[in-house]
């Protein structure tokens, strides 16, 4: 798809205000948080949009990344969530019949150096195979680190999961995740066994659920509710699990990297890698690969 296959569309800004408010309407399975970063992306680019000549094509939003970058001057992750919001807005441009095709598809903001993290694997594996279950919490925060670490399972993912997304196929366990680019569209990830023993272990301890229950719940006396998690309140639940000592400490958001490392010691191609853990964008995926092959040669 080149430049050339964009016609030029012209839309009012009353009626471009209209559109982003139905946009976040249509955002049913993501958090507050997430909405809230998504509809503030497009509310630059709106402002964007009325300040110069602006008609949704590729070129318009190759002049907006360097207005981003070059005029507003904001930090690469910034841009690139921009970016996203940006593109994730025209994909629903397009389900509305406003746009025939994704303008914006193609950018996924700019290059960027990531910092490697100095663990190893096996310090990571110690860390939350040590954690302690014989409480309902503990089995919660194991299997959702052990989904990440085993199955390669997004933060977003897991949050917006509900009980219900869980199937049997074939002596194997699926999970049904919403990416967040696919509004109710359902993408399957194939559990290990070790992640499917240890989020059985989890979802029988809670007893009787129903399957529009979230997965992961939040706990109260004892019990989980059916009180989603939210991003502020998985990362701050899972942080004390990824303290490695008095100075070192995972992020959370840097745990998805050693599913990776974890498939590369097994021999894993870098094509079985993508498709394994469902990369769509090069970005992301290059930034996991090149930190991975720099933790991979710890030794």
């Amino acid at each position: 798809m080149t430049a050339d296959d964009f016609l030029p569309v012209n839309i009012p800004q009353d009626r471009l205000r209209n559109l982003v408010k139905e946009f976040g309407t249509s955002m049913k399975f993501d958090s507050g948080t997430t909405k809230h970063v998504y509809l503030k992306a497009v509310d630059r680019l709106i402002a964007y949009a009325d300040s110069v000549p602006f008609s949704f094509t590729p070129g318009d939003f190759s002049q907006f990344r360097l207005w981003l970058l070059n005029q507003e001057k904001l930090r690469t992750n910034t841009v690139n969530t921009y970016l996203t919001g940006s593109r994730r807005f025209c994909e629903f441009l397009v389900e509305s019949k406003v746009l025939s095709k994704n303008p914006a598809w193609s950018f996924h903001g700019t290059a960027q150096t990531y910092k490697v993290f100095g663990a190893k694997l096996s310090e990571i594996m110690r860390a939350v195979s040590g954690i302690d279950r014989s409480t309902i919490i503990g089995k919660r925060d194991h299997a959702f680190l052990t989904l990440i670490l085993e199955s390669g399972a997004t933060i977003s993912e897991l949050i917006n999961a509900d009980i219900g997304d869980l199937k049997s196929n074939n002596k194997k366990v699926e999970l049904w995740v919403r990416p967040k680019a696919a509004r109710g569209r359902f993408e399957v990830i194939t559990l290990t066994r070790q992640a499917s023993q240890v989020l059985s272990e989890y979802v029988n301890a809670r007893g009787p659920v129903l399957g529009d229950h979230p997965l992961f719940g939040t706990v109260r006396a004892g019990k989980v509710t059916t009180v989603r998690l939210s991003l502020r309140g998985v990362r701050a639940a899972m942080q004390k699990h990824l303290r490695l000592g008095a100075e070192k400490r995972l992020r959370l958001d840097s745990l998805r990297t050693y599913c990776a490392v974890k498939l590369m010691n097994q021999g894993r191609t870098l094509e079985e890698i993508r498709e394994f853990m469902r990369f769509k964008s090069n970005v992301p995926f290059k930034k996991i690969i090149t930190n991975s092959k720099a933790i991979a040669g710890i030794r």
